[in-house]
Formats: structure tokens, C-alpha cells, sequence
């Protein structure tokens, strides 16, 4: 007859290999929410490239699901309900709204002119457009459908840039200011002129501790930027600042969080870290 010391030994090891379909759920679900968070290592296996633009070459670092460089940062004012008005009156120069063709930055009526709004409390001003839009907003002329840069951290990207690199309208990204330590995270909402990278939001520079006038504010250098391919939230995301931060610190630290950062930015500072 076996010993009682021997029968608690065959019970715990009968207990340590119960397979997983025979957990609880609840125990499933931890499990897997544990698997699916844990980082994907401190190591940064990254491979640089270089990407024209028009006064100069950008270094760009790859790594296991993230796009990196550092440049500087202009702001940007599209999507805010006051961005752009008749006589200068936005937040930023009506000129600003224009490109080689026309309005590039505005709603426009049938004859190419700028729709004003007609109530609210920007009644008067022009209604302003960013790429990515809240789509469940079916109105175009409401300047809720889209995205408003003085609430919401985004960055602007040229779209042959996006488009090298696997980046899409609503991709996320972590955003450093390398001047002051402090980091954001934002997304891909707007698209920008070619040849020309590091555009944010008016509440991205906020967030950095920039200077955040579109009409003479910028910054040079020293802002890293780190995108997620692929990472646009489900059909139906609201964007607002909060699922923004929410949705990329998760992601954030899926990647391999801070200490990773450190090692694959190393090769873009001047003098590293």
C-alpha cells in the first residue's frame, strides 16, 4: 500500500499536467492575456535604411513591427474647427490651406470655395479636414468627422513614405521629445506634403512640451518618432486622445516598452544615450 507521502506526490504531479482545454475559462483568459502582453524582448534587431526627402536623406530603422527615425517637428493645425478662417482669423494662416492645386485642407463647395460654418461656436470659420475621419460622422460638412488637432495628438506623414514603409491612416506611434525626455503617443491622421517629414498635432507639441503655434512655432531636431504598421484600431474606434494613449501604451509595451527604445534609437541621436 502506497505511502500517504507517495499519494500526495502523484497528486500534484496529475494536477501540473492538466492540459489547457481543461482549466476553468477564467483561468484561459488570464493565460492568454498574459501570453498576448508579454513583450517581445529588450533586443533590437534593426536594419537602417535611407529615405530621400527633398533637401536631404533620412535615416530610417526597421525593427520587429516598428518604423524609427528622428527629425523635427512642424505643427499642424488641420482637422480644428477654428483652424482656418477668411482674413487670417484661425489658428493658422489661411495660406497654409492651399497646395499646388487648390484647397488642400478645407471642405469646399461645387465652385472649389471654402464652406463656412453657418452656427456653433466657430461659426464663420472655414471647415477643416484631416485624411483620417471619423467615419460614423456622415456629414462632410460637420467639422466633427474630423480629427481636431487641438484635442487629439497626431502626426502627419508624406504619403510615399507611409507607403515604403507599411504605415496606413490610423496607425499608431509613440512620439519623443529628445530635448526634455517627454513622449506622447499619437496617430497617423493626416497626410503631408512630399519631400517634407515631422508634422504634429497642436496637442502633440502640447504633450512634448513644445512650442505649439502652427503659424511660427517648430522645432528642428531631436524628435524621434516610433510607428506601428498595421496597428489601425477595429471599424468603428472613436478617436479621441484617451483610446489614443490607451490604445498605444498597450501596443507600446507589447513591442518591448522603454528599455528596447533606448537600445534601437541609440544609432539616430548624435551621441546616443
Amino acid at each position: 500500500m502506497p505511502s500517504r507521502s507517495s499519494i500526495w506526490a502523484m497528486i500534484v504531479i496529475f494536477a501540473a499536467t492538466i492540459p489547457l482545454w481543461c482549466q476553468t475559462p477564467g483561468a484561459q483568459l488570464r493565460e492568454r492575456a498574459a501570453l498576448s502582453e508579454a513583450p517581445s524582448g529588450n533586443d533590437c534587431s534593426f536594419d537602417p535604411e535611407s529615405f530621400p526627402l527633398k533637401h536631404q536623406d533620412l535615416t530610417v530603422i526597421t525593427t520587429e513591427g516598428g518604423v524609427l527615425f528622428t527629425a523635427g517637428m512642424t505643427i499642424d493645425a488641420d482637422g480644428a474647427p477654428n483652424a482656418y478662417g477668411p482674413h487670417n482669423r484661425g489658428l493658422d494662416y489661411t495660406a497654409n490651406a492651399r497646395g499646388a492645386g487648390g484647397w488642400v485642407a478645407l471642405v469646399t463647395d461645387e465652385n472649389d470655395r471654402p464652406v463656412i460654418q453657418k452656427s456653433g461656436r466657430y461659426r464663420g470659420y472655414y471647415v477643416s479636414t484631416t485624411s483620417l475621419e471619423q467615419r460614423e460622422v456622415r456629414d462632410e460638412r460637420n467639422p466633427k468627422r474630423y480629427i481636431d488637432a487641438t484635442k487629439v495628438p497626431y502626426i502627419a506623414l508624406p504619403e510615399d513614405f507611409a507607403t515604403t514603409f507599411g504605415i496606413h491612416l490610423g496607425d499608431l506611434a509613440l512620439v519623443t521629445n529628445q530635448a526634455n525626455g517627454r513622449s506622447a503617443y499619437a496617430i497617423y491622421a493626416d497626410v503631408g506634403p512630399k519631400g517634407k517629414i515631422g508634422e504634429g498635432s497642436i496637442a502633440l507639441a502640447k504633450a512634448l512640451g513644445m512650442p505649439a503655434s502652427p503659424r511660427h512655432d517648430s522645432v528642428a531636431d531631436r524628435v524621434t518618432y516610433l510607428i506601428f504598421p498595421g496597428s489601425t484600431p477595429r471599424a468603428g474606434y472613436r478617436v479621441t486622445a484617451r483610446n489614443v494613449k490607451l490604445s498605444g501604451a498597450r501596443l507600446y509595451q507589447r513591442w518591448g516598452g522603454r528599455q528596447k527604445l533606448r537600445t534601437c534609437e541609440a544609432p539616430l541621436l548624435p551621441t546616443g544615450r
